[in-house]
């Protein structure tokens, strides 16, 4: 698990930097509850995973103090089980005590068989149960105003098959897009998607049906951590017949069956910068890689996986965005090409 700790240290870092890190910013002592049900037809259903998250970046909290986890001081497991996650009880109920004021995002969604761990194997079923968004603290004085309904988005079944001889790929779901390639890794997914997360699963053989998926267009982001670890993402269409199988995305990765090539899109910027004689290494002030520059190389790597939405201007009135032009050196890079 030491290769997927430190892609999910880079995940968290990259996403906090641009951010103010927490729009639940506690006011003295005073604090609250967030409380409500989970029904997924007429009755309340229980067992249901609850995650309380924080509005802005999308992040699950700390059950501690609801707080920004400081993912530096855990290794994955670990760091999980201080999440502010519930269970709904035998009603379907939930409740989270001592909550600061502030705005906040629920996920809910079920497993089949008992709940272990967000990044635990469960199985290939997960159940989405709904999100309730900006969930503003303190909550309305009349308890029934006050209460959360949360209920599956939809009806449509998803089928994902990765095709993987193990347990270790893992799916995040949301209903924005990733906002870069796959080739940046964790940090493609930007804060959109993680501001619309809705599900996640940890894909035995890289297997998982979706239900309860909504009646729109939905993003998955699959993650293999190897220790050359691949990415991939897919638009999944509505439902419209219930049922949508998706085929095996294939990874990008340095990996023998691995996808190397650029979308159209990259393809056509790398042409438009050679055309013009500019090298993404230019265009980003990327310094040579050596055993003499490694610092330096790994300063400004950092500083541009906080930049990836700034538009870099480019001859005959075009720009591109950081995230755009460090994805075709990437590949670059992927293809030998240097």
């Amino acid at each position: 698990m030491t290769q997927l700790k430190f892609y999910f240290l880079w995940l968290i870092t990259c996403c906090l930097i641009t951010e103010s890190l927490h729009s639940a910013e506690s006011a003295g002592d005073t604090t609250h509850t967030i409380s409500g049900i989970v029904m997924e037809l007429s009755s309340g259903t229980p067992n249901v995973t609850i995650c309380l998250c924080d509005a802005a970046t999308g992040m699950p909290l700390s059950k501690k103090n609801y707080e920004p986890i400081d993912w530096a001081k855990f290794d994955v497991d670990s760091t999980t089980t201080e999440m502010a996650i519930i269970l709904s009880d035998d009603k379907g109920k939930f409740r989270f005590e001592e909550v600061p004021l502030g705005t906040y995002r629920l996920i809910a969604q079920k497993w089949t068989g008992p709940y272990k761990g967000l990044f635990k194997v469960h199985g290939t079923i997960i159940q989405l149960l709904g999100v309730a968004e900006n969930v503003v603290v303190p909550r309305p004085a009349d308890n029934y105003q006050a209460q959360i309904v949360l209920r599956p988005p939809g009806s449509g079944i998803i089928q994902f098959d990765q095709d993987v001889g193990n347990n270790e790929t893992f799916m995040f779901l949301s209903t924005s897009p990733p906002e870069f390639d796959p080739i940046l890794g964790l940090q493609a997914m930007g804060p959109a998607f993680l501001q619309r997360l809705i599900g996640v699963n940890r894909m035995p053989l890289g297997k998982t049906i979706v239900v309860g998926a909504p009646d729109q267009p939905v993003y998955a982001f699959f993650f293999a951590p190897d220790n050359i670890p691949g990415y991939a993402t897919v638009e999944v269409p509505t439902a419209k017949t219930g049922l949508v199988r998706v085929p095996p995305e294939p990874f990008v990765a340095g990996w023998s069956d691995g996808r190397k090539t650029p979308p159209p899109n990259l393809v056509e910027l790398g042409e438009f910068l050679d055309g013009h004689a500019l090298s993404p290494r230019q265009l980003l002030d990327i310094p040579k890689l050596s055993n003499a520059t490694s610092e330096a190389y790994d300063k400004r790597m950092k500083e541009l996986m906080s930049q990836l939405s700034k538009k870099i201007e480019l001859p005959e009135g075009r720009s591109a965005l950081v995230g755009d032009i460090l994805a075709v050196e990437w590949y670059r890079w992927l293809n030998g090409r240097r």
